[in-house]
């Protein structure tokens, strides 16, 4: 792919949503201002020089699409720059009242948490459309080791557990244990299951792994070296052209054996192809009640581990053919669970910043623009439900990194009304001006991070080594 394909292929699709969840961020703070008395001078989607706009007769407000699309603001009257620093310079009396400058601490912070605020109220109720149309999977959380040497197996775990509780939070399905396991690569983390009536507690550090995804991204991502209790060793799917379907595999084959060792469950045939790429492998299936004999290759695939170093892995192109059990879900039960799932994905975001922070992450998994166009491109491959999944995601991070206490972003705002609480009046003009431009130099060196981060994977991607 080079580089004008790929901004051909993804340019719009991104340019739409950052659109929409801009839109939605700025909305949050204009629509509590006006409620509270606050005049909005202007609301723009975009930074820069306006392109088109027109100015509300009713409010007087400035709507406008401006030339930078990577962004938005409201600019409430009084504002005299970029930092809120109110200003006086010619208001009236009347004109006052209204300035944003001018409110209540508890207006002032309540108009700032808004926008993020927004972005969360928007990423539930998409979430809460999603469960009632598409339903979410669900499989028991019974575990089955397929790692002898795994984490879980190191830890004591055994085919069979059923896990109550890991890293500190209650699991109701397969699909938790996963999301908890793969945020916490290397992490010592506890985790507490039942076996045979019984309840214990253990503790248990997933192994990292680099895991490289269809569209070539890397994760790091922690593996505990289990499978669901429904993992069947059956064939759901064979891609065409794969080493599967050369060798004569088809949907609804049950894996018996490989190389003569006798296979229990789905991870079981993972671990068995992933250390023989490109060896003939002799594998013994069951079909219509008939035991057949076939032979396969497992074709290689580059893959990354934890020490960075490339290796190669036997792939033969076949999923799973058990099916989790899909709920979908009432209005009710939709919007508890999707505010759980924002929530949960809230900590996340904040996790993977500590970790980065602290080094347990690598930090090129910090993204920017590029970053976002290349998986808008991806997810819409897979479908509309893919895709409105990543919006959600997007409207949380947008949302959650808002509240990081840097001035310029809203949660340098509260930092600056919190210290105004605590001492009784606010920061002067200056300090607040100085602090502007700290948050300032801070995002700006953090997009050129984020950008370099994401030429450097887009480079790898058309130019590989």
């Amino acid at each position: 792919m080079d580089f004008i394909g790929f901004f051909t292929n993804n340019i719009i699709l991104t340019l739409l949503v950052i659109t929409v969840l801009v839109f939605v961020h700025e909305w949050g703070h204009y629509w509590i201002g006006v409620r509270n008395g606050v005049h909005a001078e202007v609301f723009s989607i975009g930074f820069g020089p306006e392109l088109w706009g027109w100015t509300s007769r009713k409010t007087g407000t400035r709507w406008r699409i401006s030339a930078l699309p990577l962004g938005g603001y409201v600019k409430f009257l009084g504002d005299s720059n970029p930092a809120s620093v109110g200003g006086d310079d010619g208001l009236t009396g009347e004109q006052r009242k209204r300035a944003f400058h001018t409110q209540s601490l508890g207006v002032r912070a309540a108009v700032v948490v808004a926008g993020p605020a927004a972005n969360l109220i928007f990423a539930i109720v998409l979430m809460a459309g999603l469960l009632m149309t598409y339903g979410q999977p669900y499989t028991p959380p019974t575990v089955v080791v397929t790692e002898p040497q795994g984490a879980a197996a190191k830890a004591g775990l055994r085919s069979g557990d059923t896990v109550v509780s890991i890293g500190g939070r209650s699991v109701e399905s397969f699909e938790d244990i996963l999301s908890i396991v793969q945020l916490n690569p290397g992490i010592t983390i506890p985790v507490t299951l039942t076996r045979d009536g019984q309840t214990q507690t253990t503790m248990v550090t997933p192994a990292p792994i680099d895991f490289k995804d269809r569209f070539g991204n890397i994760h790091r991502l922690g593996d505990l070296g289990v499978s669901n209790v429904n993992a069947l060793p059956v064939i759901g799917r064979v891609v065409p052209g794969s080493a599967a379907e050369r060798a004569g595999l088809k949907a609804g084959d049950r894996i018996l054996e490989i190389e003569s060792a006798p296979i229990d469950n789905f991870g079981q045939i993972q671990r068995f192809i992933r250390e023989r790429p490109n060896q003939p492998t002799a594998i013994k299936v069951e079909r219509g009640g008939a035991v057949i004999d076939v032979t396969a290759t497992p074709a290689p695939e580059e893959v990354r581990g934890a020490d960075g170093k490339p290796r190669f892995e036997g792939r033969l192109g076949f999923a799973s053919g058990s099916v989790s059990v899909v709920r979908k879900m009432g209005p009710l039960d939709a919007t508890v669970e999707a505010t759980a799932q924002v929530w949960h994905m809230s900590g996340t975001i904040y996790t993977v910043i500590r970790q980065i922070v602290l080094g347990l992450r690598p930090a090129n998994e910090i993204g920017g623009p590029i970053r976002i166009a290349k998986t808008a491109g991806e997810v819409s491959q897979i479908g509309w439900s893919a895709v409105l999944y990543f919006v959600i995601g997007l409207s949380v991070t947008l949302g959650i990194f808002n509240l990081l206490p840097i001035p310029m972003l809203d949660g340098g705002h509260l930092l600056f009304y919190a210290i105004e609480w605590i001492r009784g009046r606010p920061l002067s003009a200056r300090a607040q001006d100085i602090g502007f431009r700290i948050g300032l130099a801070a995002m700006g060196g953090l997009m050129v991070f984020a950008t370099f981060n994401d030429i450097s994977l887009l480079i790898g991607r058309i130019l590989p080594l």
